[in-house]
């Protein structure tokens, strides 16, 4: 079936996002996805305790459209 709509608005955008977690105290941090991120890479410093924190996850969620 053909639709009317535009093959760009039938699609939700995805954003991605990086997980960052201390391996020493457990603390976990979401921030956006950056060119280059992998899991196990090391990240920045925890806040929490000053440890280098390591990628866990990387994930997309679909932003909600208006209309």
């Amino acid at each position: 079936m053909i639709s009317s709509v535009p093959a760009n608005d039938r699609r939700s955008k995805l954003l991605v996002y990086t997980i960052e977690e201390c391996p020493a105290c457990g603390q976990k941090t979401k921030r956006a996805f950056q060119v280059g991120d992998y899991i196990t890479k090391e990240a920045s410093k925890c806040s929490k305790c000053g440890n280098t924190t390591i990628i866990s996850l990387i994930y997309a969620e679909s932003s909600k459209q208006l209309g």
